[in-house]
């Protein structure tokens, strides 16, 4: 008799485990199974490029849209207009918004740090950044590859309304405009920095790392920045944080599986594989693990975002300097 008792005791805390797993299941389940993802070829967002690709988003029970932009300001644009969920965006656009005084968007993350995928390339008959007096230097306005430049040319005594000639131009046009002699010198990023190298008669003249804040604070003039449309993450809390989770599993794989995580993003980049992996090795992935010190506790890299921030005023790329701090999703980081 009482080990029958025993037997439907075990039975009946067998079935209560099972279910509170499934309610536990259940209670995790987003409440919506589309997010639509802005992102572009540029490495910051190859962590979403695999969570599509591998399924680790539909493990956690979402289908994630990627929808391609040129710029991050376009990217953000269409955030907070409500056509995009979830992004990765350069900070320079984020801060931007945020001095705007717009509270349609948050922040919830850096995915990654980069240094020397990024910089100024140029012709071989310029050898420092003082040959660049009176020539032609192209870079998108307003990205991080900009603020790179002016940075630069203010370390090397240069004014860039005098002592040459600074034009906006788009990253994929600059391997065009290098080959016509259009311009002498621009600033890129992966994989047209890449793309532009392997140009013959090209240069590297210098990358992120001769960046001030850089070489203070490890903190690139553009930094990856995770961001979600507030409305959105208040509507679908549980839709937004099963994101994360396949998000940062995504990026776990790309520091396990580097070479099962290229095979597929060949096919964003349209890079071959040995540069894609050469891409790959020169980037140094944040897990979720890190999250939460480097965004809420205690903040390192928003506090570094804090000095970019007075860094874009003093260049007058905005009017003043927003307080970062209070467009963190505290709730999100995983």
């Amino acid at each position: 008799m009482k080990r029958l008792m025993k037997k439907s005791l075990a039975l009946v805390a067998a079935v209560v485990l099972a279910f509170s797993l499934v309610c536990a299941h259940a209670d995790e389940t987003p409440e919506k199974v589309t997010v639509i993802y802005g992102g572009s070829s540029w490495l910051g967002h190859y962590p979403a490029w695999v969570g599509i690709e591998k399924g680790l988003f539909q493990k956690h029970g979402l289908g994630v849209l990627f929808q391609n932009f040129y710029a991050s300001s376009g990217r953000m644009g269409s955030l907070v207009a409500g056509d995009l969920d979830i992004a990765s965006t350069g900070s320079i656009s984020g801060i931007a918004l945020m001095a705007a005084g717009s509270k349609g968007f948050m922040a919830f993350g850096t995915p990654d740090s980069y240094a020397t995928v990024e910089g100024i390339i140029a012709r071989e008959n310029i050898k420092t950044i003082q040959d660049l007096k009176g020539k032609r230097i192209a870079a998108p306005f307003a990205s991080s590859a900009h603020v790179l430049v002016l940075d630069i040319l203010e370390q090397n005594g240069l004014d860039p309304e005098k002592d040459l000639t600074l034009l906006n131009l788009k990253v994929n046009e600059m391997p065009a405009a290098m080959h016509s002699g259009e311009i002498d010198a621009c600033a890129a990023w992966t994989p047209h920095f890449n793309k532009l190298l392997k140009m013959p008669g090209h240069h590297l003249l210098v990358d992120d790392t001769e960046f001030s804040l850089y070489k203070k604070y490890k903190l690139g003039p553009g930094p990856d920045l995770l961001v979600v449309r507030k409305e959105f993450a208040q509507k679908y809390p549980k839709t937004s944080k099963a994101f994360v989770k396949g998000y940062f599993e995504a990026v776990d794989m790309l520091i396990n599986e580097p070479e099962e995580c290229a095979k597929v993003l060949m096919k964003l980049t349209n890079l071959s594989m040995e540069d894609q992996m050469e891409v790959l090795k020169d980037i140094t992935w944040i897990t979720g693990e890190e999250q939460r010190a480097l965004m809420v506790d205690p903040g390192d890299f928003v506090a570094g975002m804090q000095q970019l921030a007075q860094f874009l005023v003093k260049h007058n790329q905005i009017d003043h300097a927003p307080a970062v701090k209070e467009w963190i999703a505290e709730d999100m980081v995983p």
